[in-house]
């Protein structure tokens, strides 16, 4: 099942060399402010879970401020979701059902009941209501049920294996990890 994924640290990996990958892009551009040169400015995270082994890599957010504003570019990621502590990949997984695997991998990452609960009213009403999904919500040749999302949408992605599904989701929805986008 997805689950074990959030205990795989290559698939950790992979979404890192994937921000990697969007950073360079933003980097190679100028400010969108002033056009001024960009300069690396990761901030720092305490992730929540993922494994201890690539706790450090996630320990920090891609960023870049511009050399002459000071205004801050941050380019959107795989990994996280905005600001929220734990990974984008739990937060998909563990709101996404609610069964025996599902709570097993709470339980196992200490979130509590009230954020799972806090996650789902996110996925099922406030995502709904993003400027993004209304702009995408239409790609798809039938309805997205709500009421079992993020699993609804995960359901949409093909690939033969949970790891290229999962992949294509958080890339679909790297632009919810900008504030700017959740706003």
């Amino acid at each position: 099942m997805c689950h074990a994924l959030l205990h795989d640290p290559a698939f950790f990996r992979l979404l890192t060399h994937i921000d990697a990958e969007y950073a360079a892009e933003t980097r190679k551009g100028r400010c969108r402010r002033c056009q001024g040169p960009l300069h690396v400015s990761d901030y720092p995270r305490k992730p929540r879970g993922c494994p201890a082994s690539v706790r450090e890599e996630y320990s920090e957010r891609l960023s870049f401020t511009c050399g002459w504003c000071e205004k801050r570019a941050t380019p959107a990621s795989v990994r996280f979701l905005a600001r929220r502590v734990y990974v984008a990949l739990a937060l998909m997984l563990i709101s996404g059902s609610g069964g025996c695997a599902a709570c097993a991998v709470r339980q196992h990452l200490k979130v509590s009941v009230r954020t799972v609960k806090r996650w789902r009213t996110w996925w099922q009403r406030d995502f709904q209501r993003t400027a993004f999904w209304r702009s995408v919500c239409e790609r798809f040749a039938s309805p997205v049920p709500a009421e079992v999302l993020p699993q609804s949408l995960l359901e949409r992605f093909q690939g033969p294996t949970c790891q290229e599904r999962l992949e294509g989701l958080l890339r679909f929805v790297r632009p919810l990890s900008t504030t700017a986008v959740i706003k």
